[in-house]
C-alpha cells in the first residue's frame, strides 16, 4: 500500500486539481469570471439565510377549481344517468348548481339512487356533505355544490399545491425554499439566489393538468367556425402551428396526468425535442382499451387546456407508454417535464406579487457565523498539530484542506445550498473527517507496539484501517441515500452535503494522507515513527503522552448504565410528548413547525435592519426574522412565533416598539401563515429516517451478525430520543436547523458504534478462548485514544460555534456537542450491552452469552 504507484499520484493529483479549478468561482470576482468565458461559473448556492432571494405571493384560484368541480358533475350526471339507461331532457349548470330534467316521472327515484355516489361526506366533517342532492315537483333533481365542500376542496387543494410547488422546486436541484402558507388560499414561496424570479414563475406556475380525450370528428369545420359544438364535446385551441388553431374534442377524459408515474424529454422521429410518458398499471389498461376501440380516429394530448398533439391510431397501445410531440424547445420541454414529474395542480395559481428579498441573518449574524467557524477550523488544525506532530498532523491537515477544496467544488457543481447551519455542519464534517486519519495512525501505533518495523507499521496501518473506514462510511452513505429519495427540502439539501462529505473525506483521508506518507518514507528512511511512544527524548507530539495500553472495565458498569439509561430514555420521552398538544407535544417548537404572523412594514427613508432586530430582541418574541424587502431598502418583512394567548396584543406590542424607533414607519395588515413544515415533508423526514436506521441495522447484520445490528439501532434509538428530551427538557427552540443537528449526531453516533464493533469483531477472530466480556473490554480499550481525539476535536470545533456563533447557531451547536458525547457513551453502554446479552456465534455449537448483572439473554443452539 505505501508504493508510489503512478495512478495514485495521477489520481490525486488530477482531482485535486480538479477541486480547485471548480472552487475559483468562490475566490475570483465575477468581474474576473466574466471576462474569462472558460472559467467555471458555479460558486456556492448560498441558502435564503445567507444572501436573500425571490419573494412570490401565490393565490390558489379557488374559483376556478369550483368551476371544474360543476364541469365534471355535470359530465358525471350525464355518464351515470346514461349508464342507467334513465332518459333526461334538458342538463344545465348555473353557478354553483347543476339541474336536470327526468323525462318519466317514475324514473326520478332511479335517477337519485344512480346520482348519489356523486355526493360524498367530507373527511374532516362526515355530517356534512359536498354535493346536496335534491328533488323538485316537475320532475327536476338539482345537484348543489355546498358551501363546506367548496371550503373544504380549497382547503385541500392550497396543501396539495404547497407539496406540488414543493416537489418541482427541488426537482430545480438541492436548493432549499421556504414555502408557507398565507391565510386561508396564499402560499409565500422565498427561493435562494433567484434575483429573476421569471423562471420559478414559470416552473410553480404552470397548472401542468394533462389529459388525454377522443377527438369529435362529428363537429364540421363550418361548426367549428361558427362555434357550435355537440352536447358532450367541447372547443380547445391548440399550440402547435400544424394542427388547426381550435380542435373540438369529447370532454370525457379517458387518462389524466393522475395516471402519470414519469415523464421525460425525447426526440421525435425529426430529432425534435419531445416529450416521453410513462402510465401506470391503471392507465395503462385504460389507455390500451381506449385506443384498441378507437383505431382510425385522432385523439388530443391536451395539457392545461390547450390541444398539443392530435395524432391518429394507427393500432393498440397497450405498453403503456408514448411520446407527446409539439413544437417545443429544449428548455421548454425540460420545464414541462419538471412540472409534469411533480405532478399537477389542482386550482391554478395567480401570481399575486414578487420582489427581491434580503437574507434572513443580518450581516452581523452571517460575521459571527464567519469568525467562529474560521476559529473552530484553526482550533482543529492547532490540535492535530500538537497531538500527532509537524509531520504527521501537518499531512493530516493537508488532506483536511484537500478534503474543503473537494467539498467545495462539489457543491459550487451542484449548487446544493449553504446555509448558516450548514457552514457549521460543513465544520463538524471535516473534524470527524480527522477520524479516518487519526484511525490509521492508531492502527500503525498497534502495529509498532507489536513489533513491526516502521515500512510493516504504515502498511498494516492503511490496509487494517481501511476496513473499518469503509464500514462506517458505507452506513452514512447508504443513510444519507434513503435520506435523499425518501425526503424532502430540507432533508435532501441535508443529504446530499452529507453524501459529498463522506466521498470526498474518504478520498482525502486515505490517498492523500497514504501518497504524502509513501513520498516521507521513500525521501527518509525512517528507523522510527514521530508518533511512536515517549523515548525519553521529549514529550512532543501530545500523542506520546497518552497511556499506551488502558485496561478500564467498562463491561461491569453495564448494568448501572443500562439502568441509567433506560430512566434518561423514559424521562425524554415523557418531556418530549407530554403535555400531548400538537403539533410538537412537549418540545419548544418554532415557527417552522406551528406557523406564526408575518408583519410588512414600510418608511420613506432606507430600513435600518440592525437596528430593527436589536428592537424586536428586547420584545421576548420567539424566533424572529426580519429581512429587507425590494430594491429600496424602505420595506422590511417580519416574521415571529404567534403566542397562543392574546395574539392581537403582542402584534400591537410590537408596531409599537418598532414606531418608538422608526416614528414614520407603516404597516401592512398583519397575516397569519402556516408552518414551513408541512404534513408531507414531515412524514418524509421521518420516513427517511426510520428506512435509514432499519438500512444501518442491515448493513452491520450482513457485515458482522444480527446482534452487532440490534446493538447499533438500539444505540440510536437511544440517541435519537435523548437528544429530543435534551430540547424539551432545556426548552432549546426545535427548528428545521434541530432537524438537522439530530441526522448529524445520528451519523456519528453510527460511525463510532462501527469503530468498536469492527475491533470486537477483529478480537474475537485473534482472541477465539477469551470470554467475551474480556474481548468487548479490550477491544474498547484499544480504541479509547482514537474516541478521546475525534470527540476532542469535534467538540472543540463546535464549542467554537456555540460561544461565538450567536442565537443562530447556538441550539444547533449544543445538540451536536451532546449528541457526540451521548453517541461516544452508547457505543461503549448501550451497543456493546445488547452484544453481550444476546451472546455471538463463536463455534458451530452454540452462542456464548454473557450475564450483566441480571440481564440476560436466551442462550439457544446456533445451525
Amino acid at each position: 500500500m505505501m508504493q508510489l504507484s503512478r495512478w495514485k499520484i495521477t489520481l490525486v493529483t488530477l482531482v485535486t486539481l480538479l477541486g480547485i479549478w471548480f472552487s475559483l468561482p468562490n475566490l475570483l470576482p465575477k468581474t474576473v469570471l466574466d471576462q474569462y468565458a472558460f472559467l467555471p461559473k458555479n460558486g456556492l448556492n448560498l441558502g435564503l439565510d445567507l444572501q436573500g432571494g425571490s419573494h412570490l405571493l401565490l393565490e390558489v384560484d379557488t374559483e376556478a377549481l369550483a368551476r371544474d368541480k360543476i364541469k365534471n358533475l355535470t359530465e358525471e350526471t350525464r355518464d351515470r344517468l346514461r349508464s342507467a339507461g334513465i332518459a333526461f331532457g334538458s342538463l344545465t349548470a348555473q353557478g354553483d348548481v347543476v339541474s336536470v330534467r327526468i323525462n318519466e316521472a317514475g324514473r326520478v327515484d332511479a335517477a337519485v339512487t344512480a346520482l348519489t355516489p356523486l355526493s360524498n361526506p367530507l373527511v374532516n366533517n362526515p355530517s356534512a356533505r359536498d354535493v346536496a342532492i335534491t328533488k323538485e315537483a316537475d320532475q327536476v333533481i338539482h345537484l348543489t355544490y355546498t358551501k363546506e365542500g367548496k371550503a373544504a376542496a380549497s382547503s385541500g387543494a392550497v396543501d396539495a399545491s404547497i407539496e406540488t410547488v414543493r416537489r418541482r422546486v427541488d426537482n430545480l436541484g438541492t436548493r432549499e425554499p421556504t414555502i408557507i402558507r398565507q391565510g386561508t388560499n396564499r402560499i409565500v414561496v422565498q427561493a435562494p439566489g433567484e434575483s429573476d424570479p421569471e423562471q420559478l414563475k414559470r416552473v410553480i406556475g404552470t397548472t401542468a393538468k394533462l389529459t388525454f380525450q377522443m377527438v369529435d370528428e362529428s363537429a364540421s369545420p363550418a361548426d367549428v367556425a361558427a362555434g357550435r359544438v355537440p352536447p358532450g364535446s367541447e372547443l380547445l385551441p391548440t399550440s402547435d402551428p400544424t394542427l388547426p388553431p381550435s380542435m373540438v374534442v369529447k370532454k370525457r377524459v379517458i387518462v389524466s396526468g393522475e395516471n402519470l408515474t414519469k415523464a421525460f424529454v425525447d426526440t421525435d422521429q425529426s430529432n425534435r425535442p419531445a416529450i416521453g410518458f410513462r402510465f401506470d398499471g391503471e392507465g395503462a389498461r385504460k389507455f390500451g382499451e381506449a385506443t384498441s376501440q378507437n383505431i382510425g380516429r385522432p385523439f388530443a394530448i391536451i395539457l392545461d387546456g390547450k390541444v398539443v398533439s392530435a395524432p391518429r391510431i394507427i393500432s393498440a397501445i397497450t405498453g403503456g407508454s408514448g411520446q407527446i410531440t409539439g413544437n417545443f424547445t429544449v428548455q421548454e420541454a425540460s420545464e414541462l417535464v419538471n412540472v409534469l414529474n411533480g405532478g399537477a395542480l389542482t386550482a391554478p395559481l395567480n401570481i399575486e406579487e414578487q420582489r427581491v428579498v434580503s437574507a434572513e441573518l443580518g450581516a452581523d449574524s452571517v460575521a459571527k457565523g464567519q469568525l467562529s467557524t474560521i476559529i473552530a477550523f484553526i482550533s482543529v488544525l492547532i490540535f492535530m498539530l500538537l497531538a500527532y506532530g509537524w509531520l504527521f498532523g501537518g499531512i493530516s491537515i493537508a488532506a483536511l484542506i484537500v478534503n474543503l477544496i473537494l467539498i467545495i467544488a462539489g457543491m459550487s457543481v451542484t449548487q446544493a445550498t449553504l446555509t448558516l447551519p450548514g457552514i457549521a455542519g460543513l465544520i463538524l464534517t471535516l473534524a470527524v473527517a480527522v477520524d479516518a486519519n487519526v484511525l490509521i495512525y492508531e492502527r500503525m501505533r498497534d502495529e509498532i507496539r507489536a513489533g513491526r518495523n516502521v515500512i510493516g507499521a504504515l502498511d498494516a496501518g492503511f490496509s487494517k484501517a481501511m476496513e473499518t473506514i469503509i464500514d462506517a462510511n458505507l452506513t452514512s452513505l447508504g443513510a444519507a441515500a434513503i435520506m435523499f429519495f425518501f425526503g424532502a427540502g430540507p432533508v435532501r439539501g441535508f443529504a446530499w452535503t452529507l453524501s459529498l462529505g463522506v466521498i470526498t473525506s474518504v478520498f482525502s483521508a486515505v490517498m492523500v494522507t497514504q501518497l504524502l506518507l509513501a513520498w516521507w518514507y521513500n525521501a527518509r528512511r525512517p528507523k522510527t515513527l514521530p508518533i511512536q511512544a515517549a523515548d525519553g527524548k521529549g514529550v512532543w507530539p501530545l500523542i506520546k503522552i497518552l497511556p499506551q495500553k488502558t485496561n478500564f472495565g467498562f463491561v461491569r458498569f453495564s448494568k448501572l448504565a443500562g439502568i441509567i439509561s433506560m430512566v434518561l430514555v423514559a424521562a425524554s420521552l415523557f418531556f418530549t410528548i407530554w403535555p400531548a398538544t400538537p403539533p410538537c407535544g412537549g418540545l419548544n417548537c418554532g415557527v417552522d413547525f406551528k406557523g406564526g404572523t408575518i408583519l410588512e412594514m414600510s418608511q420613506k427613508s432606507t430600513i435600518d435592519l440592525a437596528k430593527l432586530r436589536s428592537t424586536l430582541d428586547t420584545l421576548d418574541l420567539h424566533d424572529v426574522q426580519v429581512q429587507g424587502a425590494g430594491q429600496s431598502g424602505q420595506d422590511a418583512m417580519i416574521r415571529f412565533e404567534s403566542p397562543t394567548t392574546n395574539a392581537q396584543a403582542a402584534l400591537d406590542r410590537v408596531q409599537t416598539s418598532i414606531k418608538a424607533q422608526f416614528p414614520d414607519a407603516s404597516f401592512k395588515p398583519a397575516t397569519v401563515v402556516g408552518p414551513k413544515v408541512s404534513g408531507e415533508l414531515f412524514t418524509g423526514g421521518i420516513l427517511a429516517l426510520v428506512f435509514a436506521i432499519g438500512l444501518m441495522m442491515v448493513y452491520i447484520w450482513f457485515r458482522f451478525e444480527w446482534q452487532f445490528g440490534m446493538g447499533a439501532v438500539v444505540g440510536l434509538m437511544h440517541d435519537v430520543i435523548l437528544t429530543f428530551g435534551l430540547f424539551a427538557i432545556f426548552r432549546l427552540e426545535f427548528t428545521l436547523t434541530a432537524v438537522a443537528a439530530i441526522l448529524t449526531i445520528i451519523g456519528y453516533s453510527m460511525n463510532d458504534t462501527v469503530v468498536v464493533f469492527d475491533r470486537i469483531r477483529e478480537n474475537l477472530r485473534k482472541y477465539k478462548k477469551m470470554p467475551l466480556k474480556d474481548v468487548i473490554d479490550l477491544s474498547i480499550n484499544e480504541t479509547l485514544s482514537r474516541t478521546i481525539i475525534t470527540g476532542v476535536t469535534a467538540v472543540m470545533a463546535l464549542t467554537g460555534l456555540a460561544v461565538l456563533g450567536g442565537e443562530a447557531l447556538f441550539s444547533f451547536s449544543v445538540a451536536l456537542i451532546f449528541g457526540i458525547i451521548i453517541g461516544t457513551y452508547s457505543s461503549i453502554y448501550v451497543a456493546a450491552p445488547v452484544i453481550l446479552l444476546w451472546g455471538v456465534n463463536r463455534n458451530a455449537a452454540e452462542a456464548e452469552v454473557v450475564d450483566v448483572g441480571g440481564f440476560k439473554g436466551k442462550k439457544a443452539p446456533q445451525p
